[in-house]
């Protein structure tokens, strides 16, 4: 048994390293759903504002974030998504980020086939261009939107689309959205939210939750999603798994067999030591 012991306690760690590679695949291919009672009251508070708006209500959707913080933001632009069309909502999805382009052409492509197959574009949604200068961008917006943003990102002509229906400005949407890894969503708020009283919400990094404790706290934010943990969480509400729910459950087994390890090398080593 001694012998036995100590040949474990000199694994190869290459084969923890496989081990853990193993058990990660299985929740990326396919989502489990670990139990999750811990629902930030923050996320909930988004997903309450968005089930009190009634049908036809419009959403403005800023995704401002780019390839590197993809994994934490892009599922919850998806389940905000998801959610707004399920309620029967209207969406204008559009981004201050020369580097989300690519990630909303995506999301562009996933709505008629997996997102919202009944949904159409015009009608339903419109996706517009990039535009630089984000200060001048969110206040136009604020005042007149058509000033800035004449045609959607195909070149059709945004008043005449039914989606823009009795949408001027920002003061005649039901709720704003900026989900971002850097400091958009403090100017959306200065810019935009705050200056012209309408609505907001945010999704951030995880790492940047903390510092919109405040906004929330004085009703700036009406809520917030915050990291991979945030997006699990509204899918859990929205009764989806996708990525968000895939990485939680990635990174709860990997945290368990990391915890396994350390207390099974632990006994092992009292084992030898008092046996």
């Amino acid at each position: 048994m001694k012998n036995f012991i100590e040949k474990l306690l000199k694994i190869d760690r290459r084969l923890i390293f496989l081990a853990l590679t193993i058990l990660l695949v299985f929740p990326i291919v396919r989502p489990l759903g670990l139990p999750n009672k811990n629902i930030g009251t923050e996320v909930k508070a988004l997903y309450d504002k968005i089930e009190s708006l009634p049908a036809g209500s419009f959403i403005m959707l800023s995704l401002d974030y780019d390839p590197a913080t993809r994994p934490e933001l892009h599922p919850q632009a998806v389940a905000v998504i998801k959610h707004a069309f399920r309620r029967d909502l209207r969406i204008m999805i559009l981004t201050l980020n020369a580097g989300a382009t690519g990630l909303i052409d995506e999301i562009g492509e996933r709505i008629p086939k997996d997102i919202a197959p009944t949904k159409k574009y015009g009608t339903d949604y419109v996706i517009l261009p990039y535009q630089p200068n984000p200060a001048a961008v969110m206040t136009q917006v604020g005042m007149d939107m058509y000033q800035i943003y004449d045609k959607d990102r195909d070149g059709a002509l945004l008043k005449e689309m039914p989606v823009m229906r009795g949408i001027r400005s920002a003061k005649d949407m039901q709720l704003g959205m900026c989900i971002t890894g850097t400091a958009m969503l403090d100017y959306w708020i200065a810019y935009t939210a705050d200056k012209f009283k309408i609505p907001f919400a945010g999704g951030t990094t995880a790492v940047s939750q903390m510092g919109y404790a405040p906004y929330l706290q004085t009703g700036q934010l009406k809520g917030l999603l915050g990291g991979m943990k945030g997006a699990a969480d509204y899918e859990l509400l929205i009764g989806e798994k996708e990525k968000g729910t895939a990485g939680i459950d990635a990174l709860s087994l990997a945290h368990i067999m990391v915890i396994a390890l350390i207390v099974v090398a632990n006994i092992m080593m009292l084992w030898l030591k008092y046996l």
